[in-house]
C-alpha cells in the first residue's frame, strides 16, 4: 500500500504526498492552458513540496491532454504574476528533483515547463512541440535556449522554425524526454518517479547543459532558406539567432535576449496578423445562427459523382480521413483513368515522405468505383463534382433526388452556379448544400460551405464537422455568383486586366503583387487555371467576346488557342521541356494594340499603384459581400482569401489589411482611384464610409 496524505486543493491543481513523492495534477479544462491560476498553482505546489521535505515533485495533468499551450483569453493582455518565465525558473532551480509526465499534446509553454523539469516522461502517442512561430512569435520562456541543450542545435532549429510536433518516441530518441510511459498515466508516472527516488536522482538542471558544437554552415543555411521564403515575419530569423546564441552563451544571457525578441515579435504587425487568423479560423467554424443544441447528422458512407481532377481529389480527402467512398463515373474508361490518377497521387505522397505506403494503400482501398449511380442509394453524403454547367448538374441532382435515401446530404462542388436553383430542382431542398473545394482538392485547406435559402441548419452543422475531420478549414457563405472567394477574385483579375490596358505588362503586374506577398500574380494564376475558364464564365454571364476593355485581351488569346500553361502559351510563353515561364513580346505588343483600340493612352504605372488597385479591389468587393450578408463576418473573408487564394498569412487577409492601414486611409485611396479612373466600381461602399467617419478600427458589423 502507498502511504498518501489527503489531497490538498490548489486553484487549478491538486496536491498530495505519496510514498514521499509530492504529486500535483493540473486541472484546467479543456486543454490545461497555462492560465494565471495554473501558474500560481504550480509555484504553490513547488513551494509546498519543498516545505514538506518531499523527495521529488511529480507534475502531470488530468483530462485528455498535458498543457497544450497558452491561455488564449490572455492573448495581447499583460500577465499577472507569476508570469511563465517565473514558473520555469522556479522549477529549474528547485531544491528537490522535479519530474514531468506528459500525455496528449505538450505544446508551447507547456513544453517549456517540462524542459525546465529535471526529468521528463511522456505517454506513448504524446505530441511535443513549440508551435509559436505559427503565430509570428517565438518561445518566450526559455524554449530557444533549453531545446538545443537537450536535442542539439540542428533538431531545435527544425522543431522551432517549422512549429511541428514530434512523437514521444522521436522525443526519446532525440533526448527531449527520458522515458516513454505506457498504460495508466498516473500509475506509470509514479512508477518512474519511485525509480528516480530510489536511484537518488539529483536536480539535473537543463540550463547548465552545453550545446554540442553544430556544423559551421548550419545557421548560414537556415538563414538562406528563410530569405528564400519571402516571409516578412521577425520570428524566424530571431529564432535562428537565439539558437545560435544558445551554443555559445549562458542560459541567463540567452533567456534575456529571448525575452526581448519575444516581446518585439509579439508587438509586430506580422504576429498581429497571424493571431487574427488564429481566432478567425476558429470563429469561422461556428456559423451564426446554428447553436450547440442542433445535433449533426451521422455520416459514414460518402459518394462522389465525377472522377475528374476535382472529384478524384475530393474522394481522396474522404478516404484519407477514414470514410468509405464510392466514386461514380459515366464510363468505365473515365472511372479507371480517375482511379489511376488517385493511386498516382497517393504514390507521390509516399515518395515525398508525406505519408507511409501502408497508410496510403489502406486509404486507396476505401475507394470503390462504379458506373451505376444506383449503387450509392445508401450514401449519407453525396458530393457532386461534375462539369460546371447548370444543365449537367440539374440532371445529376434529379437522379440523386430519386435514388438517395431520406436524410442524405446532397452537396454540389460548383464554383459559381446558383445553389438555390439546384436545390429547388429536388423534392428535398433542405438537404442540398454547396461544398466548394479548391484545386487540388486533396491538398488545399479551404472549403466554402454554401448555405442556400432552404438548407437545414443540421446540414450546415454536419458539413462543418465533416470538413474538420477531412482536414479542411470550413467557412460558411451565402449564395451569390462566385460566393465569396471567386466573386472577389473576379474584381481582382479585372483590375489586373485594366492595368495592362492602361500601361503595365503582365510581368510588371505579377512581380509587383508577388513582391508585396501574394503567392502568385493574377496573370500567372490565369495561365495556370486556363484562360478558357474565364472565357466561358463570361459567356455564361452574357458578356460578348471582346466587348469590354478588361476582357478583350484574354478573349483574343483564347480565340488564338493560347489557353495558358496547358497550351504553352497564354499571357506568357512556356518552355516545352522545362515549363519555365517567360514574358512573350507578342502578347505585350497585342496588349498595346488593344490600348489603342479602346482609345487609351498608355502611361507609366508604379508598383504601388498596382498593389493598391489589386488589393483594394478585394477590399471593396469584400465589404459589399458583408453588406449583403453573404459572409457572416469580415474575418471569415480573411480566412477564405488566406487559405484559398494565396493571400500572405502575415498580412492577415484583405479585410484585416484594410483595418491595419486604417479604414480612413483605405477610403481616401479608393476615392483617388474613383477620380482617376471614373470607374463606377470605385464608388466607396456605405459600410466603409460609415466606419471611416466614425473612426472605427474594424469592419465588423454589429
Amino acid at each position: 500500500m502507498s502511504a498518501a496524505n489527503p489531497s490538498i486543493s490548489l486553484e487549478s491543481a491538486s496536491y498530495q504526498i505519496i510514498d514521499g513523492i509530492a504529486v500535483t495534477a493540473i486541472n484546467n479544462p479543456p486543454i490545461n492552458a497555462i492560465s494565471a491560476a495554473v501558474r500560481r498553482s504550480l509555484l504553490a505546489a513547488l513551494k509546498k513540496a519543498e516545505e514538506d521535505g518531499a523527495s521529488l515533485l511529480m507534475i502531470y495533468c488530468e483530462g485528455n491532454t498535458y498543457i497544450a499551450g497558452a491561455d488564449i483569453s490572455e492573448f495581447g493582455k499583460p500577465q499577472d504574476f507569476p508570469q511563465l518565465p517565473d514558473v520555469v525558473a522556479a522549477i529549474e532551480n528547485a531544491t528537490i528533483p522535479v519530474m514531468v509526465a506528459m500525455h496528449g499534446n505538450a505544446l508551447g509553454g507547456g513544453l517549456e515547463i517540462a524542459m525546465a523539469g529535471h526529468y521528463r516522461s511522456a505517454l506513448s502517442g504524446t505530441k511535443l512541440g513549440l508551435p509559436e512561430v505559427k503565430l509570428g512569435i517565438l518561445p518566450g520562456s526559455g524554449g530557444t535556449q533549453r531545446l538545443p541543450r537537450l536535442v542539439g542545435a540542428e533538431k531545435a532549429l527544425a522543431m522551432i522554425l517549422e512549429g511541428k510536433s514530434i512523437s514521444a518516441e522521436e522525443a526519446l530518441q532525440a533526448g527531449l524526454i527520458d522515458r516513454t510511459l505506457d498504460g495508466d498515466l498516473r500509475e506509470s508516472a509514479l512508477s518512474y518517479a519511485r525509480e528516480l527516488v530510489q536511484a537518488n536522482a539529483s536536480t539535473r538542471r537543463t540550463g547548465q547543459l552545453s550545446v554540442e558544437n553544430p556544423a559551421p554552415e548550419l545557421f548560414a543555411a537556415a538563414r538562406a532558406k528563410q530569405e528564400k521564403s519571402r516571409s516578412q515575419l521577425l520570428a524566424p530569423n530571431y529564432i535562428i539567432d537565439l539558437i545560435e546564441a544558445a551554443t555559445c552563451s549562458s542560459i541567463e544571457l540567452g533567456q534575456k535576449l529571448e525575452r526581448e525578441r519575444f516581446v518585439e515579435c509579439r508587438a509586430s504587425s506580422g504576429s498581429q496578423s497571424l493571431r487574427h487568423l488564429f481566432f478567425a479560423e476558429r470563429t469561422a467554424a461556428k456559423p451564426k445562427g446554428i447553436g450547440n443544441d442542433i445535433p449533426p447528422r451521422s455520416i459514414d458512407r460518402v459518394a462522389v459523382i465525377g472522377a475528374g481532377t476535382m472529384g478524384g481529389g475530393i474522394a481522396m480527402c474522404f478516404a484519407t480521413a477514414g470514410y468509405a467512398v464510392t466514386l461514380v463515373e459515366l464510363s468505365s474508361d473515365n472511372l479507371q483513368r480517375g482511379l489511376g490518377v488517385i493511386q498516382g497521387n497517393y504514390q507521390k505522397a509516399v515518395d515525398r515522405g508525406i505519408t507511409q505506403k501502408a497508410i496510403a494503400d489502406e486509404a486507396f482501398r476505401r475507394i470503390t468505383g462504379t458506373t451505376d449511380i444506383g449503387n450509392i442509394s445508401d450514401a449519407d453524403l453525396v458530393v457532386e463534382a461534375t462539369f460546371e454547367s447548370m444543365d449537367v448538374k440539374s440532371d445529376v441532382f434529379a437522379k440523386l433526388d430519386a435514388i438517395c435515401k431520406p436524410g442524405a446530404i446532397l452537396a454540389t462542388n460548383t464554383s459559381y452556379l446558383d445553389i438555390n436553383e439546384i436545390a429547388n430542382m429536388t423534392s428535398r431542398p433542405q438537404d442540398v448544400v454547396g461544398a466548394h473545394f479548391f484545386s487540388p482538392a486533396h491538398i488545399m485547406k479551404l472549403l466554402e460551405v454554401v448555405r442556400s435559402d432552404k438548407t437545414a441548419p443540421d446540414v450546415i452543422k454536419t458539413l462543418m464537422q465533416v470538413a474538420k475531420r477531412i482536414g479542411k478549414i470550413p467557412v460558411t457563405v451565402g449564395v451569390c455568383y462566385g460566393f465569396v472567394g471567386n466573386r472577389m477574385l473576379q474584381k481582382y483579375a479585372r483590375q489586373a486586366q485594366l492595368l495592362l490596358i492602361e500601361g503595365a505588362t503582365p510581368a510588371q503586374v505579377d512581380n509587383a503583387i508577388k513582391s508585396w506577398g501574394m503567392a502568385m500574380g493574377p496573370l500567372s494564376v490565369a495561365d495556370l487555371a486556363g484562360l478558357d475558364i474565364g472565357y466561358f464564365s463570361r459567356r455564361n454571364q452574357g458578356i460578348e467576346v471582346g466587348s469590354q476593355p478588361e476582357c478583350s485581351v484574354p478573349d483574343e488569346l483564347v480565340d488564338e488557342k493560347r489557353l495558358g500553361r496547358k497550351t504553352l502559351a497564354g499571357f506568357y510563353g512556356y518552355d516545352a521541356v522545362s515549363g519555365t515561364q517567360f514574358e512573350d513580346d507578342y502578347v505585350v505588343e497585342k496588349i498595346k494594340s488593344h490600348s489603342s483600340r479602346w482609345g487609351i493612352t498608355r502611361r507609366a504605372i508604379s508598383d504601388d499603384e498596382i498593389v493598391d488597385r489589386l488589393i483594394l479591389a478585394l477590399v471593396i468587393e469584400g465589404i459589399k459581400i458583408l453588406e449583403e450578408g453573404v459572409a457572416d463576418r469580415s474575418s471569415d473573408i480573411d480566412v477564405v482569401y488566406v487559405n484559398g487564394y494565396g493571400f500572405p498569412r502575415w498580412r492577415g487577409g484583405p479585410m484585416f489589411y484594410a483595418e491595419t492601414i486604417g479604414l480612413e486611409n483605405a477610403l481616401q485611396r479608393i476615392r483617388q482611384f474613383q477620380q482617376q479612373t471614373l470607374d463606377d466600381f470605385w464608388e466607396p461602399p456605405t459600410l466603409l464610409i460609415k466606419a471611416a467617419e466614425q473612426g472605427s478600427a474594424t469592419l465588423a458589423i454589429r
